[in-house]
């Protein structure tokens, strides 16, 4: 009977580990409120291979949207699974990032261009499509909403008029005006980053933002990096305060990033030859 009870807890233990849900690390450095040894891993299904955005939605729902398709997703938080979801382009185009605000989707193109897109998931959904006023050569990833609900910000990953990979330039989107303002309102630079990381953390630091999100509590924005593999919190100014640098092994390629209300964080991995996936970080302060 011992015997037996001792087979029975290693195949029960053999299970667990094996569940895509439970995932350990070694302890690294990661946000004080968030921890490496705890998270839950959404497989997501192979339609999202290449998911390139996240957003939350009032109390418990989900948007996100993928590269290669003008679509709109919405995803149940808790398995993945797609339940809607809303075509807004003629086209497929490099999508990369989407917000939300006053029942309103926005969907950033690697371009610039921004689709304001109304009624998603109606009969009588709309989109308007708002192009970028600089025609120089130019990829954008990332997009956050401002906190007082103004602007939405554009980050730039590899834009001409940058330092190559060294610097980031950020732009306003007036929500009123619905138009770009320029010039540059502020640049991530390499420099700020390179004094909050030991010297070791500073190989292959490139400052190229893929994602960006404003945390519901702490009210300080989060921006990562899939090329550069990091992770950094700044002030409301864009300043940086505290930097991170990301365990490839767990975030195969990092594209989007939010919290929901109770400042849980959901980042997003695309495929990379594997499964497409959400990790969940729960938020312990």
């Amino acid at each position: 009977m011992m015997y037996f009870s001792q087979i029975l807890t290693f195949i029960t233990l053999s299970i667990w580990q094996c569940t895509p849900n439970a995932q350990k690390s070694n302890d690294e450095p990661f946000p004080a409120a968030y921890s490496l040894n705890d998270f839950q891993m959404i497989v997501l299904q192979d339609e999202m291979e290449e998911i390139s955005g996240l957003e939350w939605v009032g109390k418990e729902g989900l948007l996100a949207i993928e590269d290669e398709s003008p679509i709109v997703y919405s995803l149940d938080p808790q398995t993945g699974k797609i339940l809607q979801k809303e075509k807004f382009g003629k086209k497929n185009s490099d999508i990369e990032d989407i917000s939300w605000i006053n029942d309103v989707a926005w969907v950033l193109q690697s371009d610039g261009t921004l689709y304001e897109v109304t009624s998603v998931f109606n009969e009588k959904s709309e989109s308007t499509k708002y192009e970028f006023p600089i025609d120089k050569k130019r990829d954008m990833e990332a997009m956050v909403i401002s906190e007082d609900g103004a602007y939405l910000y554009v980050f730039c990953k590899s834009c001409k008029w940058d330092d190559s990979a060294n610097e980031a330039s950020v732009f306003r989107f007036d929500l009123s005006s619905k138009s770009y303002k320029t010039p540059v309102l502020t640049t991530i630079k390499r420099s700020d980053m390179e004094a909050l990381l030991k010297a070791d953390e500073l190989k292959d630091l490139e400052i190229e933002p893929a994602a960006a999100a404003f945390h519901p509590i702490e009210k300080e924005l989060y921006v990562l990096s899939s090329s550069g593999k990091w992770l950094m919190i700044a002030d409301a100014n864009f300043q940086p305060k505290e930097v991170y640098r990301l365990n490839r092994k767990i975030f195969k390629q990092p594209e989007g990033i939010t919290f929901d209300p109770k400042g849980n964080m959901y980042i997003s991995n695309e495929a990379r030859g594997g499964k497409p996936n959400i990790l969940v970080f729960s938020y312990n302060p």
